[in-house]
């Protein structure tokens, strides 16, 4: 037996594979010459500062590249598994893609892969803890080259959002990141970048905390600043909150959003990211106002951004105002300002109140205001009313009394037909409102 078939025995008996050519006996020239008969292994480890947690994703597809031709694609299973790959001499490109499984991800083949090529999720798929990897290797006539890759990860994980105060009226929380790569390619970089992330909030047993515990691997965004969008959904429309960011959201790190909307000023919101395994700690905070929120519903032309409500730039009746809702709106003879009566986002449940006094009452009115605008009062006849009227558009269910004072008197209001009587043993509801001044600026 010549030399060459000497090698090939010894090469079939550790059960290697080539990416285009199969292992006989005696392996003949290939190629201007050049024989299969040079061999690299190739392995995995975690890369970055380490931990004692520290992982690798898996599986690990292995790209090898001579030039733009890919020569060979294979994987790696599990932790200590080894690739053994049988080549020609020369100087190879080597790729690696972890955490992207065939079922969750559309990978190219060797017959058909680029460095460019996107290893793009399946319809309906979440991404995984993608990591990627890279590195040269030359292979001289009969050597055997080992090369261990250093998986980087390519992912942030978002790990919580918790949004507190919510006013007790929205009926929907999301939370949204955009714009966002949406793919890795062979080659490692990103590719794609109009990806978005929403994330819908579940409201909790306080009923003023929305919150999602449901971690999710995100790939960076695709420019900086990127946006975070808070939607905050009541019975008036939807209001919008939009974040820019500089380079907080970043690969490699792990995050927690918590939110706190404070109603003179919109939400402010403390992110924490942490590194843990991961890339370090930092903290970052910003704050949603106002000033910087939009309505989601034109088709409704009480809106004051609607232009078919041209006739005052003052919130009017049935919109929202530093978090509160517009039950009234006056407009001075000047247009200069105007007086409106704001309904309170919170409000109070109480039992047992016959015998309620007004004292009581007022005590109970002023502990339900929002933090930033003080004078919370209890609602007159009149303004209840108002709130019976508007009742539906607020998700009011028509069985609930609310407390009022009539002159001097408490007494209830029937959410249903708006019938008025002293207040009884049954549960019954404590809003408070208050009317502010605003100006023209």
């Amino acid at each position: 037996m010549n030399k060459l078939s000497l090698i090939a025995s010894a090469l079939a008996m550790l059960g290697l594979t080539a990416c285009e050519k199969t292992f006989v006996d005696d392996i003949e020239d290939v190629a201007n010459g050049q024989v299969t008969n040079s061999l690299l292994q190739v392995r995995t480890r975690a890369g970055g500062a380490g931990s004692d947690d520290a992982t690798v994703a898996y599986p690990v597809t292995v790209y090898v590249f001579s030039g733009d031709e890919c020569k060979a694609a294979q994987t790696i299973g599990d932790e200590g598994q080894t690739l053994n790959i049988a080549l020609t001499e020369g100087t190879y490109s080597v790729y690696a893609v972890g955490g992207a499984s065939t079922a969750d991800y559309t990978l190219p083949s060797a017959s058909n892969a680029l460095t460019t090529s996107a290893i793009a999720l399946r319809e309906g798929k979440s991404h995984g803890d993608l990591m990627t990897a890279k590195a040269t290797a030359t292979l001289e006539d009969g050597e055997a080259n080992t090369v261990t890759l250093g998986m980087e990860r390519r992912t942030m994980l978002l790990q919580s959002v918790v949004m507190k105060k919510i006013p007790t009226a929205a009926t929907a929380v999301s939370v949204s990141m955009s714009p966002l790569w949406q793919s890795l390619t062979v080659g490692g970089n990103y590719s794609g970048t109009d990806g978005v992330y929403s994330l819908n909030l579940e409201k909790q047993s306080d009923g003023r905390t929305w919150q999602s515990a449901a971690a999710a691997y995100l790939l960076p965004p695709s420019s900086s600043p990127a946006s975070i969008t808070v939607r905050i959904t009541t019975p008036s429309g939807t209001r919008s909150y939009t974040y820019s960011t500089s380079n907080e959201l970043e690969a490699g790190y792990k995050i927690n959003i918590e939110g706190t909307y404070t109603e003179a000023v919109g939400v402010s919101l403390t992110g924490t990211i942490e590194g843990a395994t991961w890339l370090g700690e930092r903290t970052i905070r910003f704050d949603f106002n106002e000033s910087g929120s939009s309505m989601t519903d034109p088709s409704d032309p009480t809106q004051p951004n609607n232009p078919t409500n041209p006739t005052s730039d003052f919130p009017a009746t049935g919109d929202t105002y530093q978090g509160c809702y517009v039950l009234a709106s006056v407009v001075a003879t000047d247009g200069e300002s105007a007086e409106l009566t704001l309904l309170s986002p919170n409000e109070k449940k109480s039992v047992n109140n016959s015998g309620m006094t007004l004292g009581t009452l007022q005590t109970a009115a002023a502990g339900q205001g929002t933090d930033d605008i003080s004078d919370w009062r209890p609602m007159t006849l009149a303004e209840a009313q108002l709130l019976q009227a508007a009742h539906s558009d607020l998700g009011i269910e028509d069985s609930r009394n609310y407390l009022f004072d009539d002159n001097g008197t408490v007494k209830q209001i029937l959410m249903s037909n708006g019938s008025v009587s002293a207040p009884t043993s049954s549960a019954a509801y404590i809003r408070p409102v208050v009317t502010v001044t605003i100006n023209n600026e």
